[in-house]
Parts: structure tokens; C-alpha cells; sequence
């Protein structure tokens, strides 16, 4: 084996022939032979501390120093507990397949040129905050086993992620992406922080897994951004992804394809140009009313995530400004089949909008239950969906026909024949002197002579062989009328929307 590859015995003792990537720092006494080890590629834990620490950050510092602005390879090093920051590197630095044993500091550090730490495995925590890559980042397939901070990075150029692993928490807070920005295929185990993070050119999450939440709260979206199979796993009751306040500042490049969307939070963020397809999934409706955002949920069992109550006051009217533009987002494609799906949330919202202290009502639960459910609204919501469905008027057609037909042969209303003219109700049908079963015979022909009459009222015929007698009969015949036109103009919307082009 060579001494400069990995894989060399763990412990260095006094029997060990050591080496320093090829030249010898420690000889075993003779007569021993020893398997020869590589101080830079050892697992040793000795390297923590001591001599062998000095020789490690010696030879670390001669490779810099022989590099100068050229290449620096660190390639499978096994490095002890790094505290490097605040440093400056020109070189182009390897560091592919390298483990770091320990915590690793790096805060605000400057790499000149291209740093390279595609496969790393980070055992503990990791401080990348405020470093400058003023060149390509590469952390393809690296793994973070503990906290990962990029706070207040600048990536200058091309960043990528690619196949990272992230077991613990990952936070970008405030960090920049100047150029592309490649997570694809990376997995977050825990949270993904991306709150305040500034995406200039493109953010690529392709087949990203977010098995926890994943935040982008206040976060722009200045060009492209791509979030194509993307994986935002459901746990519990708590929300993933959360797009509270971010600025998308060309909506028409910021696309979802193939995405659970069911519990994501886009509550004060502008997607009504923003490209979902098809197949995004939403979160459904109670009794298939159509589709819902979570946020809605929030509101409704008050059950917000302490950050969102803690940097947004949720209000009905906001959530339905989210269900108009997701409904004129989808209207604009021609999908309106979907877009009713948030017709409903956004009037659903508005229904159930508090109201305002009047002068009769001070807000209490006699107000609120007036507000909800007698007002014009809830009417809408109770005779159409909001005009999605067209069962419902045709419904409560056929049922005020039938009441009608019903009520019009009572004492006091009656069914006046036009000629020659005579009144009929229940009670002058009846003949005492009789069976029930005829009795029961006539009344029916009567309900029927009713329901005739009825359909004849409402649809203004003229010349009808029966009217409806006295004055309550003229009275209920203008209400039925009035109640079946509008909920007729309600069936003739549902049918409209539904096969709109």
C-alpha cells in the first residue's frame, strides 16, 4: 500500500513507521515491520492534539505555500479540527473525498479561485458563514453529518450541491447566489433554512427530497428557479415548503412540475404567473369542493408554525388573494377547470371573512353567525358552490317546484280555474261522504294541477288553465318565481364554467 492513500491503521503508536505524504517523520525501531502510515490520511485521533497536529498543519501549510496561486490538493486527507477563519486562499483547492473528523470553521474565509470538496464527509458540525467564493463551489455528493451553516455566503459563481446528503439541520440564511445554483438530487434530513436567500441567476432543485420543512421566507427569486420532481415530505400537521414573503421576480421562470404542493404555505407571495403543471398536487376539499392551500388550515385550526405567526399575521382576506391568483394563474392557461377548484376557496374566504362592529351588532357570536351564513355570499355558497356546481340549483329548482305545488292547493291560497272559474284547495276536494283512498286520489290530482301551475308561473306562460288564487297565492307565486330564476341564471354560470372555452 502506499503511504499516501488512505486506509492506513487508525492508531499511530511508537511502532509505526509514519510518513508525511512521502517523506518520513517518524521510523519504527529496527527489527519491526510496520505497516507504514500516511499522517495526512490517518483516522488517528492523536492527530488532535500534539506533535502530530504541528507536523499535520505544517504539511497543510507547505502544500498552500508550494501551490501558491496555483493548484492546492488535499484529496482524502483526514483532517482534524479546522480552524481556518478569517483565512484567504489563492489557490484552487482540492479537497474531493475528504474527511473532516471534527467541528470545521472556515467562517469568513476568502477562496480566490474554484474550491472543491465534492465528496467531503463533514462528521460535525460545519462553519462555512460569511465565506467568499469568488470562483465555482463544488460540494457534489458531500455529506454534512451534523449542523451545516452558509450563512451570509457569497457564491460568486456556479454553486453545486448535487447528491449532497444533509443529516442535520442546513442553513442559508442571507446567503447569495450570484450564478447557477444546483441542489439537484440532494437530500435535507432535517430542516432546510433558505430564509433571506438571494438566488440571482437560477436555484435547480430537481428531485431534491426535503424530508423536513424546507423555508424560503423572504427570499428572492430574481431569474429562474426549477423545482421539478422535487420531494417535500408530509410529517404531522406542520407545513413544507414554506414560500411566505418571497419575491419571484419573474414568475413566468419559477416552475413546479411534479410536486406535492399539499401543505405548502405561499401566504403574501405573488404566484399568479407562476408555471405549475398539471401534475402539481393540492391539498382537496372537504366533499370535493374543490382544491385548497394549507394556509387555509392554518387560519381555520389556528395551528401556526411559530415562524410564520411570528413574522406574518394571517387574515382571510390575504388568504384569499392567494385563491385569485392561483385562479387567474390558471385561468391565464386556459385550465379553467381548475381555476373554479380556487373559485371556491377564495369565495369561502370571503364568507367567512369576520365582520365589522355595526351599530346593531358588536361582533359577538350572534354577528358572526349572521355574517356567515345570511348573507349574500353564503346564499351563493349554499345554492351553487359559488356557481361550480350545477346539481345544486337544479336541485333546489325541482324542491321549490315541489313545495310550491304542495302550498298552492292550502285554505286561503287555492287554484282558481280561469273558465269557468272556480277555486280549488284541499278541503274542497274532499268529500266527507267518501273513502279516504279517492279522497286521497283527488287531493293528489289537485298537488298535480299544483305542479303545472307552478311550471307555468315561472316560466310566464300565458293563458295557463289554473292561477294561483287570493292574495297570499299571488304573493307565493312571485317568490317562487324570482327564487327559481336566479337559481336557473346560477345552473346556466355552472354549466357555462364548466365547459367554458
Amino acid at each position: 500500500m502506499s503511504v499516501t492513500e488512505p486506509g492506513c491503521p487508525i492508531r499511530m503508536g511508537d511502532y509505526t513507521n509514519i510518513f508525511v505524504c512521502g517523506r518520513k517523520l517518524h521510523a519504527a525501531p529496527e527489527g519491526i515491520d510496520e505497516q507504514p502510515v500516511c499522517l495526512m490520511h490517518s483516522k488517528d485521533p492523536d492527530k488532535q492534539s500534539g506533535w502530530l497536529n504541528e507536523e499535520f498543519w505544517a504539511e497543510f501549510k507547505r502544500i498552500l505555500e508550494v501551490a501558491s496561486d496555483s493548484e492546492a490538493h488535499f484529496e482524502k486527507f483526514v483532517f482534524p479540527e479546522v480552524h481556518l477563519s478569517g483565512r484567504r486562499f489563492i489557490a484552487t483547492c482540492f479537497f474531493i473525498q475528504t474527511t473532516f473528523l471534527q467541528n470545521v470553521d472556515f467562517h469568513g474565509t476568502t477562496f480566490t479561485k474554484n474550491a472543491d470538496f465534492t465528496e467531503a464527509t463533514f462528521n460535525r458540525d460545519a462553519d462555512f458563514n460569511e465565506i467568499i467564493f469568488a470562483q465555482k463551489a463544488y460540494f457534489g455528493g458531500a455529506t454534512f453529518k451534523q449542523e451545516a451553516y452558509f450563512c451570509g455566503v457569497t457564491f460568486t459563481m456556479d454553486t453545486n450541491f448535487r447528491e449532497a446528503t444533509f443529516m442535520q439541520n442546513a442553513i442559508f440564511i442571507g446567503t447569495t447566489f450570484t450564478q447557477k445554483a444546483e441542489f439537484n438530487h440532494a437530500t435535507f434530513k432535517l430542516g432546510a433554512n433558505f430564509n433571506k436567500t438571494t438566488f440571482m441567476l437560477s436555484g435547480e432543485f430537481e428531485a431534491t427530497n426535503f424530508q423536513r420543512t424546507a423555508t424560503f421566507m423572504y427570499s428572492k427569486f430574481l431569474d429562474r428557479a426549477e423545482f421539478r420532481h422535487t420531494k417535500f415530505e408530509i410529517r404531522g400537521e406542520k407545513p413544507n415548503p414554506i414560500f411566505t414573503l418571497v419575491q419571484f421576480a419573474k414568475p413566468g421562470e419559477i416552475v413546479f412540475e411534479d410536486v406535492d404542493l399539499s401543505r405548502a404555505i405561499f401566504y403574501n407571495c405573488d404566484v399568479s404567473r407562476v408555471e405549475f403543471t398539471s401534475s402539481v398536487q393540492w391539498a382537496k376539499r372537504r366533499k370535493n369542493r374543490g382544491l385548497a392551500i394549507f394556509e387555509e388550515t392554518f387560519l381555520l385550526k389556528n395551528n401556526y408554525t411559530e415562524e410564520i405567526q411570528q413574522n406574518s399575521q394571517q387574515d382571510y382576506a390575504a388568504i384569499a388573494q392567494i385563491y385569485q391568483q392561483l385562479k387567474k394563474n390558471y385561468d391565464s392557461r386556459l385550465d379553467y377547470w381548475t381555476a373554479n377548484q380556487f373559485h371556491y376557496g377564495e369565495m369561502e374566504m370571503k364568507r367567512l371573512a369576520p365582520p365589522e362592529p355595526g351599530r346593531l351588532f358588536r361582533g359577538g357570536w350572534m354577528h358572526r353567525w349572521l355574517h356567515r351564513n345570511l348573507r349574500l355570499v353564503a346564499l351563493y355558497q349554499r345554492a351553487s358552490d359559488y356557481g361550480n356546481s350545477s346539481a345544486k340549483p337544479a336541485a333546489w329548482i325541482l324542491a321549490i317546484l315541489l313545495l310550491f305545488s304542495v302550498l298552492l292547493p292550502l285554505p286561503g291560497i287555492g287554484l282558481r280555474h280561469q273558465s269557468p272559474e272556480f277555486t280549488q284547495t284541499y278541503i274542497s276536494v274532499w268529500d266527507k261522504t267518501q273513502p279516504w283512498t279517492p279522497n286521497l286520489v283527488r287531493e293528489a290530482r289537485t298537488v298535480g294541477k299544483a305542479g303545472i301551475t307552478a311550471l307555468d308561473t315561472v316560466t310566464f306562460q300565458r293563458n295557463p288553465e289554473y292561477l294561483p288564487g287570493y292574495p297570499w297565492g299571488r304573493v307565493l307565486a312571485i317568490g317562487a318565481t324570482l327564487l327559481i330564476s336566479s337559481l336557473f341564471a346560477l345552473f346556466l354560470l355552472a354549466i357555462r364554467r364548466q365547459f367554458k372555452r
